[in-house]
């Protein structure tokens, strides 16, 4: 079988199909996870909508199938998914950046540089550190997706979905595998961060799913993706994997069960 796990495509949904098309000839189970780039749109769409129906159907057509949406059973073998998401808990608090400018997310030097952010920056004037002010960093998922609710309420829900689909597969299987988008763990932020990525990590995923994992003592493994920084470690009994894909360098992991 093949998983992708996550940022595919972004915005358009042609260069996803135009992706997905690319394995119409491989042969086994085909499963994917979006990424936060695929919950981008245009205005006038909701992300809810591209995560519950238009990438669903549009993967559906090219013979993949959705892990946030229904877990697979492959014999003994359970497999979840989630595309995760950031409630900041991960934010590195020795930056000094108060939440707002996460919930907004843009760092204090961009938002003094963006007038749509002036009186975000106002409210803080002469509370910000010089280094703070330093950081001219904007997490672009705040132009190009469109919730509805708050990232903890939708980072809640995906949480409580995996905790479901766990439920549901561990009495039917001997082992279950785990695919997210997000980092679930923060042993998988990366090391020795300069300031601009260190903003980042607040959005780089959330501890909640790794609680919801942990909890589940038939999860034996978890792949993930996002922050291009490629990782191995030993989580509680887990073993967990940050493929490390890049932009312009990609790699394949290879699980035999």
């Amino acid at each position: 079988m093949l998983v992708l796990v996550g940022d595919t495509a972004g915005a358009r949904p042609e260069p996803l199909a135009e992706a997905l098309g690319m394995f119409a000839g491989f042969g086994g189970l085909k499963l994917m996870v979006p990424g936060n780039h695929c919950l981008w749109c245009p205005r006038g769409e909701n992300s809810i909508r591209r995560y519950e129906e238009v990438l669903p159907e549009l993967a559906g057509r090219h013979g993949f199938a959705l892990l946030d949406h229904k877990p697979v059973q492959f014999g003994p073998v359970g497999l979840v998914g989630s595309v995760g998401w950031y409630d900041y808990s991960f934010a590195d608090r020795s930056l000094g950046i108060p939440d707002e400018f996460y919930q907004a997310k843009v760092a204090p030097g961009a938002a003094g540089e963006l007038t749509e952010f002036a009186g975000l920056l106002d409210r803080f004037k002469g509370r910000l550190s010089d280094r703070a002010m330093s950081i001219r960093s904007r997490w672009m998922d705040g132009r190009h997706v469109r919730l509805g609710m708050t990232d903890r309420e939708f980072c809640r829900l995906l949480a409580d979905r995996l905790a479901a689909q766990l439920g549901d597969l561990s009495p039917r299987v001997e082992r279950i595998i785990a695919f997210m988008h997000h980092l679930p763990f923060a042993e998988l932020l990366p090391e020795g961060r300069p300031d601009p990525v260190a903003f980042a990590a607040a959005y780089m995923g959330s501890p909640i799913f790794g609680q919801v994992l942990l909890a589940c003592l038939k999860v034996t493994d978890v792949y993930c993706g996002h922050s291009h920084w490629h990782g191995r470690h030993k989580v509680g009994h887990i073993n967990v994997v940050n493929v490390g894909s890049t932009y312009s360098s990609k790699r394949l992991e290879v699980l035999v069960v």
